[in-house]
């Protein structure tokens, strides 16, 4: 890719950016970001087949990384003993939760694209695959718990999804209202240690 066909691709891709902040993904205007870059519509086209792809060039490659991250973390601590998981549960929360804020925070527009500027349903689809990876870890710590002979409570798959997607919710909250990162870290120790305690007291750990 020469120097000029770069350049011009990324003063797109930050005419873009600009674009869809202020206006959203349903507001956002082609014409606009084309004469925000200095190149026609038609220039566009030749870089990316349309505005959801260069929606998608912005957020992407972040929402992926945080994505397959996340399912790392899951499966290591599923790769754990029972007596392992218990044991360890406040201590992935403290690894864990400051990685993924720090994650965010290092590619907020991107996130702030994602979760508050995205078209209808973009948000919640995305939300619904880390609660999946969520929920999942759940109901094999459900499992693990079980096998040490705890006597855990009955708990259906609608319970255990509203709890899986609360705390994505939660960190939603700290990119919509432009929470500073310090503070979203501090807020984000809390929400995940007061959920893991909450999952302690169930399983009478």
């Amino acid at each position: 890719m020469s120097a000029q066909v770069n350049d011009t691709r990324l003063a797109i891709l930050e005419a873009g950016r600009k674009e869809f902040l202020e206006y959203g993904y349903e507001g956002a205007s082609l014409r606009r970001i084309a004469r925000e870059a200095s190149v026609t519509t038609g220039a566009i086209y030749g870089y990316f087949p349309g505005k959801e792809a260069l929606f998608d060039a912005l957020t992407g490659e972040a929402a992926d990384g945080l994505l397959e991250r996340y399912r790392q973390i899951h499966d290591e601590f599923a790769g754990l003993s029972p007596g392992q998981q218990a044991d360890s549960l406040e201590s992935i929360t403290d690894e864990s939760v400051p990685w993924m804020i720090n994650y965010i925070y290092d590619r907020f527009d991107g996130f702030k694209l994602l979760f508050c500027k995205s078209s209808a349903g973009i948000c919640d689809s995305y939300f619904s695959r880390l609660a999946q990876i969520e929920e999942k870890s759940s109901w094999d710590f459900i499992r693990a718990m079980k096998e040490l002979g705890h006597e855990v409570p009955d708990m259906d798959s609608t319970l255990i999804h509203i709890l899986s997607r609360s705390f994505f919710q939660q960190i939603l909250e700290f990119v919509a209202h432009d929470v500073p990162r310090e503070k979203a870290l501090s807020y984000a120790l809390v929400l995940g240690r007061f959920q893991h305690a909450g999952w302690k007291k169930i399983m009478g750990l």
